[in-house]
């Protein structure tokens, strides 16, 4: 007698709606030999059979040799409607919900169906079951509960506000109910820690349903890694949180979130080397991955690492050249003050997509320091044809800004900067360059007006004093710019590290020693102050600016040192001369009153510009 294939799980599936259909006519009375066999296999018990994988086999080899013995034995008749035998209450009392609950799982779609089957099949345990029956119930129970979970996890995404939190909350009900039916399921204890990772979570849950997870996955290294992973990034402990990152990474090597994620926990240690080391791998499993490349190099940059992030970049541009590959390389260029590399990086990403406004922005902005406006104005109407609301983007409106400071279009320069503010009060930056702007527009009390704003919630700022100094020079009031020149080099001297930023020191030694020997009020000159901080301000600068040559001379007059203020300024001249200095006139004049031993006075005051400042909508077309 040849074998038939055996059945698959549709088929057994098919058979059993089969069987169901004929146990519901009325019943006849049992026939001997193979039909006899046929009758005792009956529905209930093929569903009752069917609810353990070890039996499926022995279903399908049953089910096998009944058809081939009833093709072969039994006379050419449709058999008669079978009679399932009775139920053992004593042993299954619940026997019959868990029939009708495994049918209805073969159907169940929807969350209310999966409710249905679980409700029956919590009945079937309710009412009793046999050890055997019980155990695959209460797997049968995990699992419905498990596609619950993942079902309204799913929904969540498409919902808001207090629909979307209590979704979150009945799917972690059916998850912890899945893991208490079964606690096997692994992928339950994954879903329920990344449920609690959203605001309002749980964090102790987390680290609960992670471990338990981390014991699952054992044989399935990957999904082991991503367990390790998720405990990690809940870990307040440093040394914990790097210690389940090397597990990770010991169980998947290719886990870039691992690898992203331990080089934040080195650098938190301080070991900045380790954190590079682990962000090159990170590069390395997917060069070609523009995400990660961007994703990487931002946080290469954060580590004031972008030689590091260049090169990684370089190789996957190698791998995979771009015009956003280009682009961003351009910035870290820039970034290094390597203006060229940068303006070669744009071309080519320019070459390889001449519509891109964002390449074409940066190149303006690098043609604009290169005192080359009509190539800026060239790509800023490029950007803004190709794209129109490139034009309200914080990077046009800064070329744009320049372009009007770069054609004295001053008052232009200072709405585009009022605009850049407005999406941000709080740069610093930006504040800082709307007062020099409307100190070169000669509006000195507002740009006063704009530094005290950022003093008042950063008293120490340097900067900002130095630039609200000058600005009160340019009033007359000498008083209060000594002050806060004295307070911003009182900062930089606290901060021991004046010789990262010389320029802004000694820009403020060489302003305060200015206006302490040249001031026309007498109770504010200091001679020997100014000697003072003038020879720190010279040192500072090398002797290389003709200005504070000039500055040290005024306060050796101030104190009636002229042979010293003659030495100082004849410097001065001579410095301005070799170097065409925009001042040599000036100095000249200064070196004249020296050689009269007159000592030399200055009040810079500046009259306030009163015309209106025009609204963006007003502004001159670029």
């Amino acid at each position: 007698m040849n074998r038939l294939p055996i059945p698959t799980e549709s088929e057994l599936v098919d058979f059993a709606h089969t069987m169901n259909h004929r146990s519901s006519a009325t019943p006849e009375p049992a026939k001997s030999g193979p039909q006899r066999r046929f009758q005792t296999f009956s529905v209930r018990r093929l569903v009752s059979v069917r609810q353990t994988i070890l039996m499926a086999g022995f279903v399908a080899g049953t089910m096998v040799s009944a058809l081939t013995a009833s093709a072969q034995e039994a006379p050419a008749l449709t058999p008669p409607p079978l009679n399932p035998p009775p139920i053992n209450a004593d042993v299954d009392p619940g026997q019959a919900d868990l029939d009708e609950a495994v049918l209805k799982r073969i159907d169940a779609q929807t969350n209310a169906d999966l409710e249905a089957v679980a409700a029956l099949v919590e009945s079937a345990l309710a009412k009793g079951l046999s050890d055997e029956n019980a155990s695959f119930a209460k797997k049968m129970l995990g699992s419905i509960q498990l596609q619950r979970g993942q079902g309204l996890a799913g929904a969540m995404v498409r919902l808001r506000g207090r629909q979307q939190l209590q979704v979150k909350s009945e799917a972690l009900r059916a998850l912890n109910a899945a893991v208490k039916h079964d606690p096997e399921l692994a992928d339950a204890y994954m879903l329920i820690a990344q449920l609690n990772l959203l605001p309002d979570g749980d964090v102790k849950e987390i680290e609960k349903a992670t471990t338990a997870a981390i014991k699952l996955y054992e044989d399935d290294p990957t999904q082991q890694s991503k367990a390790y992973l998720l405990r990690a990034v809940t870990q307040d402990d440093n040394e914990k949180k790097l210690a389940d990152l090397n597990a990770a990474i010991e169980a998947n090597s290719k886990n870039a979130d691992a690898w992203r994620e331990r080089a934040g926990a080195r650098l938190a240690k301080g070991d900045v080397d380790g954190a590079v080391a682990d962000l090159q791998e990170v590069l390395k499993l997917d060069p070609t991955n523009v995400q990660i490349a961007q994703a990487t190099v931002q946080q290469l940059v954060e580590l004031d690492r972008a030689d590091d992030a260049v090169e990684l970049l370089s190789k996957t541009i190698q791998a995979s050249p771009s015009e956003g590959l280009y682009r961003l390389r351009a910035i870290l260029y820039r970034m290094l003050d390597k203006e060229d590399e940068a303006f070669a990086d744009l071309n080519k990403a320019l070459a390889m997509q001449p519509k891109d406004p964002l390449a074409l922005l940066q190149r303006a902005e690098i043609a604009l320091g290169r005192d080359d406006v009509k190539s800026a104005k060239q790509d800023l109407k490029a950007a803004t044809d190709i794209a129109p609301q490139v034009e309200q983007i914080d990077q046009a409106i800064v070329v744009r800004c320049f372009i009007a400071i770069e054609e004295g279009r001053m008052a232009d320069a200072i709405t585009d900067m009022q605009t850049l503010i407005e999406r941000n009060p709080e740069d610093t930056f930006r504040q800082v360059q709307l007062a020099n702007l409307y100190l070169q527009d000669e509006r000195p009390r507002k740009a006063i007006e704009t530094l005290t704003n950022v003093l008042d919630s950063d008293p120490k700022n340097i900067s900002v004093l130095r630039s609200r100094a000058d600005a009160y020079l340019a009033v007359g009031d000498h008083a209060e710019a000594i002050e806060d020149y004295e307070t911003a080099l009182a900062a930089a001297d606290d901060s021991k590290d004046i010789d990262s930023d010389k320029k802004t020191v000694s820009g403020i030694l060489n302003n305060l020693a200015w206006v302490l020997a040249t001031s026309p009020k007498d109770e504010v000159r200091n001679g020997k102050r100014s000697v003072e901080l003038g020879k720190r301000a010279v040192e500072l600068t090398e002797e290389s600016e003709p200005h504070i040559l000039s500055t040290l001379a005024a306060g050796y007059a101030e104190t009636g040192d002229f042979e010293n203020a003659r030495k100082w300024s004849e410097k001065a001249v001579e410095l301005g001369t070799e170097q065409d200095n925009e001042q040599l006139e000036q100095l000249k004049e200064e070196l004249e009153s020296y050689r009269k031993n007159e000592a030399w006075r200055e009040k810079q005051e500046t009259e306030e510009n009163q015309l209106p400042l025009l609204s963006p909508e007003d502004l001159i077309d670029t």
